[in-house]
């Protein structure tokens, strides 16, 4: 069942890990994912960055969340896309690192006021 917080790797290049940052029963079913990716000289999304830290055995390297790149859709379409094999279920993120993704989508330009309704209260 996807919810706050799902964790999820792309089985696609470049394999990126994606969280979804909203609670679909909350939304009607709508839920909001951002990937995280390697943190870049000059990358627009600098709001939240990670460490491996932040997630021991799944990130290794200074990663950001790209809001830039965050897609909206619905928990029945990304369920549908974990049962064709375009994404995985992993471990859950952890709850601290998920507030910080969270705080920082919300205080990113990046994401459009639209799918920060998305976000849980």
């Amino acid at each position: 069942m996807i919810a706050l917080g799902t964790t999820l790797r792309c089985n696609l290049p470049p394999r990126h890990l994606w969280v979804v940052l909203s609670d679909p029963q909350q939304t009607g079913d709508a839920i909001l994912l951002v990937s995280l990716t390697t943190l870049r000289d000059g990358c627009v999304d600098d709001v939240c960055i990670l460490d491996a830290l932040d997630f021991p055995g799944y990130l290794t390297h200074a990663t950001t969340a790209a809001y830039s790149r965050a897609k909206a859709g619905s928990a029945a379409a990304l369920t549908e896309s974990i049962a064709n094999g375009s994404f995985t279920i992993v471990t859950s993120i952890p709850q601290p690192t998920l507030a910080k993704i969270i705080d920082g989508a919300r205080r990113s330009d990046e994401l459009s006021a639209s799918n920060k309704k998305l976000l849980p209260r």
